[in-house]
């Protein structure tokens, strides 16, 4: 694949067939700043981030798991801030596919978008898969509810369904009221293991490097961590519903992440101590999720809050998956690189509606099919780890993208910190990180993870070259990583 193609010096808006006097864009200036930052901050799912891998964690990382959070918010800091830059200059639903095209050229553009947008096109069957499961288990084993976990995840998908059809603004009030619900709740757990704390009392033994042990859990623990941080960047993919999206976008990018990464670190430390330093084996080794523990001693058998808030949780990141989904294709489809069917607008509610309903079918599927086959938890972990995998290569691209398209098309902004230094550090970080938790190959059926960020990168190559570079069909190249919509 080539690395460039010159753009048009005069972008050329694509013509998506719709009826007449049907709206082509989505609908601006619906939402603020608060509503972009929320959008970021459900994708990234705070308290599922932290409650479903703080047992995992430890048991790679023991007693440092609080560093593998803080570095994991590390390499992602260093992701964001030259993202933000790019999101300044191209306030685009396409993200990451205009990014890259603008960057390095429509090719590498269209593997970016595709690889980002079937990673979470996918996600929210994971996550509903998963949710359902501890529904299902939490209320079977304490109520005696025995409804099948497919059940709860059908509703959740059906939810995410309509709210991505109905339009942003009701997506988002969703997105505001779950996400400060479940901070709250992790933050309060957090606060009362510090004040009652288990075995080994309050300490800071987590933060001290020298307790760091087997490199390659370390490091696997890590990747886990980067995978609970990111949806830091979706704020792009409500970027052209927002009232100033050159504005709004980078700061919900940099603000997303610091507050996200001072809530897991937090909660990291907090669930930690509350169990006991001295006893973390049992942690990591606890049949029960060790919030629901926790939760039953410190606040009295009050894990049914803790239920509520992982519910809020794995809703609030399938609803915010969703969106970012859908027009991470709407904007890839109406510059021709996908069908331009899937950049239909609604002519009412101002939506993507054939990108949702072809997302929502495909989450229905995969939930169905891969958690009756494997089940909804191994669903989780191989989906969830193979998209750790898939943002490796985004990552890495974007930050190629940033050094050319500063450095050729804005040398008056260009920063050395920004452009180089922050880019070449995350890109060093993520290979490393990549290579130190495939030797040796994790669990069944993680280790299928690779093998299947891989198939997503294959798909797309196939498509670029048999649709989208044959003779005839290469129009879309001169409209990618265009603005057709933003003034």
């Amino acid at each position: 694949m080539g690395t460039t193609a010159d753009q048009p010096a005069t972008p050329t808006p694509p013509t998506v067939p719709q009826a007449p006097d049907a709206p082509t864009n989505l609908q601006a200036g619906s939402i603020g700043l608060a509503g972009v930052l929320m959008q970021s901050v459900a994708q990234i799912s705070p308290t599922l981030g932290i409650f479903y891998t703080i047992a995992f964690n430890t048991g790679q990382a023991g007693v440092s798991a609080p560093l593998t959070y803080l570095a994991a918010f590390v390499v992602c800091l260093l992701i964001a801030v030259p993202m933000a830059g790019l999101a300044q200059h191209l306030p685009s639903a396409g993200g990451f596919y205009t990014y890259v095209a603008r960057g390095i050229g429509p090719r590498w553009g269209f593997i970016t978008g595709w690889l980002y947008a079937v990673m979470v096109v996918i996600v929210p069957a994971a996550l509903a898969a998963f949710t359902g499961a501890i529904l299902h288990d939490e209320l079977d084993g304490k109520y005696g509810f025995g409804l099948p976990w497919w059940a709860y995840a059908l509703v959740m998908l059906v939810v995410c369904f309509a709210c991505a059809y109905r339009g942003i603004v009701i997506s988002i009030r969703f997105l505001v009221v779950m996400t400060m619900f479940e901070i709250v709740v992790g933050l309060g757990l957090a606060m009362t293991g510090l004040f009652d704390p288990g075995p080994g009392g309050v300490n800071a033994t987590g933060f001290n490097p020298a307790h760091i042990g087997d490199s390659s859990g370390f490091f696997l623990a890590i990747v886990l961590s980067i995978f609970a941080f990111t949806g830091f960047e979706s704020a792009a993919a409500v970027g052209e519903e927002s009232r100033d999206p050159v504005r709004f976008v980078p700061r919900a990018i940099i603000g997303s992440l610091v507050l996200i990464g001072a809530f897991y670190v937090v909660c990291a430390w907090g669930l930690q101590i509350g169990w006991g330093t001295s006893n973390l084996g049992a942690l990591a080794d606890s049949p029960t999720a060790p919030a629901f523990v926790l939760a039953d001693r410190l606040w009295n058998g009050g894990s049914i809050i803790v239920l509520i808030a992982l519910v809020n949780s794995g809703l609030g990141v399938c609803i915010a998956c969703t969106t970012s989904s859908t027009r991470t294709l709407f904007g890839m489809a109406r510059t021709g690189a996908l069908p331009r069917g899937l950049a239909q607008v609604h002519p009412v509610h101002r939506t993507p509606v054939t990108a949702v309903f072809v997302q929502s079918a495909i989450a229905v599927t995969v939930c169905l099919a891969g958690g009756l086959s494997l089940g909804a938890y191994n669903l989780f972990n191989l989906l969830g780890t193979a998209g750790t995998f898939v943002y490796i290569p985004i990552f890495i691209l974007m930050n190629i993208a940033v050094f050319r398209f500063f450095h050729r098309k804005h040398r008056e902004e260009f920063s050395v910190l920004a452009h180089v230094i922050c880019p070449l550090a995350s890109t060093a970080a993520l290979l490393t990180i990549g290579w130190k938790s495939i030797v040796p190959l994790p669990d069944w059926p993680v280790r299928l993870a690779p093998a299947l960020a891989a198939t997503y990168l294959v798909l797309g190559a196939v498509v670029l070259f048999a649709r989208n570079l044959r003779p005839g069909k290469r129009d879309w190249m001169g409209r990618a990583g265009e603005l057709p919509d933003i003034t």
